[in-house]
């Protein structure tokens, strides 16, 4: 197997791309002196360079290509310091070309100019470090070269006008291409900064996605999704593997993608309704070409409970105040109006008397039921089987004045489970109550029985009543949802919760004719 390679170093206060940059610096210098080489050998003969001048170039050029190919050896290894070796290369630029030029009159001018490659160069790939001394030792040199062609009688005095106009244009460019890096290089650390910043957003975005308890989908016009959180797969039931931007949403989730409209208003929420789940879909536009849109997926379960919470804490609250201030001024106007109506033989008094009774009952009651919600977690489990249940039943009917016929019991001998007598007695006391209030009170309205059925019980209590009409039936288990006057609203809701305290479930169930609950639970051992 063979090895990973070794990653280069970086030297400290410089990026990779400087190193890049002095790489492809090199690689203009390997070209330049293999060019220069080629022009030595093809204009050896000629009049362009005097006597043996051609073979000097011929030797600089050479020993030019030497230094640039040593140079690549460096860069590769990252050794010596980046800016010491861009220094040695700028300097080796310098004296090869005032070498180069004192070989070729009519070539100096020429070569002169390639210093200022090497300048704005060194000023581009050093971030405008030391740019302008670059630029003063290329005029010193050039002033000594020019110097001593002079002290040959090569050139004449005309010729300083010349070198001056190149010595400007170096500081020139030296000057222009340090403003320039700078510039680039600010730019370049506030491009890294936000690339940061940008990738922690997006960390942010993905944690906050993955553990949102709604679904996100974005979905293009044409019904391919570019990308779908896991919550939203499963609440869509979605068990395939999604390839984003390839993979289509009526594919994947038919039912979803036929009973989503088309338009995307942003202020709508979508109510639908799919195999298995209740779903509130949010719609929003991204305003892009290909029309694409982001839906929020919010399973309505979670939304139901999480409002049942806040009612269940408020119901907390107000218990702990309803014991006190509520109970024991009720007890005295119960008995003020006890009093009365012994006291008085007014039949329009005793009237009233009996309007304050019932309604202090009521209260009580209310009272009472809160009390019972609060210790819904206080659980003694027992035994129950047929007989203890049908016993059960018989005294909650003599306490409700029911008579024995109304009530037919069926309880199977197998019957066995578990639960908290006191909350047992006060759910089948609701619903009790509640058949008989609603019951054509005859013979046989109330049936009661129980089945074993794969390890569980079933306990339902039927009437023959007319049953629950269908718009009450999401809201028969709330809080405070009551449709007779006399009723407090929290008969069916203690009856759920405390039944939910003992591991079971009560239902009502539709189907059938009049009203219909069911007490679901495991069967004892």
């Amino acid at each position: 197997m063979k090895p990973a390679a070794m990653p280069r170093p970086v030297t400290r206060g410089y990026y990779a791309s400087h190193w890049r940059s002095l790489d492809y610096f090199n690689l203009y210098r390997l070209t330049l002196a293999v060019a220069l080489v080629f022009t030595g050998l093809i204009f050896s003969g000629s009049d362009v360079f005097p006597e043996t001048s051609g073979e000097r170039f011929r030797s600089y050029a050479f020993a030019y290509l030497v230094c640039a190919a040593l140079f690549v050896l460096g860069i590769r290894a990252r050794w010596p310091r980046f800016q010491l070796q861009l220094s040695a290369h700028i300097l080796t630029d310098i004296i090869f070309v005032m070498l180069l030029m004192g070989t070729s009159a009519r070539l100096s001018s020429g070569l002169g100019l390639l210093l200022l490659i090497s300048i704005a160069s060194g000023g581009l790939v050093g971030s405008g470090r030391l740019t302008l001394l670059y630029a003063a030792l290329a005029s010193i040199a050039l002033l000594l070269q020019h110097g001593f062609s002079l002290l040959g009688g090569r050139l004449g005095l005309d010729s300083y006008f010349q070198v001056g106009l190149l010595c400007a244009g170096y500081f020139a460019i030296g000057w222009l291409a340090h403003a320039l890096t700078q510039r680039a290089l600010r730019s370049e650390t506030l491009a890294l900064l936000q690339a940061d910043e940008l990738a922690m957003l997006n960390r942010i975005n993905a944690v906050a996605i993955e553990n949102s308890p709604d679904g996100l989908l974005a979905v293009r016009g044409d019904g391919v999704i570019s990308h779908a959180s896991p919550r939203a797969l499963a609440l869509l039931g979605v068990r395939a593997t999604i390839s984003p931007g390839i993979s289509r949403l009526a594919e994947l989730a038919p039912e979803f993608a036929e009973a989503l409209s088309p338009q995307c208003l942003p202020d709508k929420t979508y109510p639908l309704s799919i195999p298995g789940v209740q779903l509130r879909v949010r719609c929003i536009p991204l305003d892009t070409a290909d029309h694409s849109r982001i839906l929020l997926l919010e399973d309505q379960s979670q939304a139901d409970q999480a409002a049942q919470r806040l009612k269940l804490a408020a119901l907390g609250r107000l218990t702990a105040n309803i014991a006190h201030e509520i109970r024991n001024p009720l007890s005295a106007i119960s008995h003020a109006a006890q009093l009365l109506r012994e006291e008085s033989q007014d039949a329009g008094q005793i009237r009233l008397t009996g309007i304050i009774d019932n309604n202090a009952q009521r209260l009580d009651r209310l009272v009472e039921e809160v009390l019972t919600l609060n210790r819904r977690d206080r659980l003694n489990p027992a035994d129950f089987n047929a007989s203890t249940l049908t016993a059960l039943i018989a005294e909650l009917r003599q306490t409700e004045e029911i008579p024995d016929a109304a009530v037919i019991v069926h309880m199977p001998d197998t019957l066995h489970f578990r639960f908290d007598p006191d909350h047992l007695r006060q759910i089948m006391w609701n619903l009790l109550r509640n058949a008989w209030r609603f019951s054509r009170r005859q013979p046989g309205s109330i049936r009661i029985s129980g089945t074993t059925l794969n390890g569980h019980v079933h306990i339902d209590l039927q009437d023959d009543g007319p049953g629950i009409l269908a718009e009450h039936r999401s809201k028969l288990f709330e809080p405070f949802f009551t449709t007779d006057a006399q009723g407090t609203g929290l008969g069916l809701f203690l009856a759920r919760e405390l039944a939910e305290a003992n591991h079971a479930m009560l239902a009502y169930l539709p189907e059938s004719t009049g009203g219909h609950f069911r007490i679901s639970l495991h069967e004892r051992a």
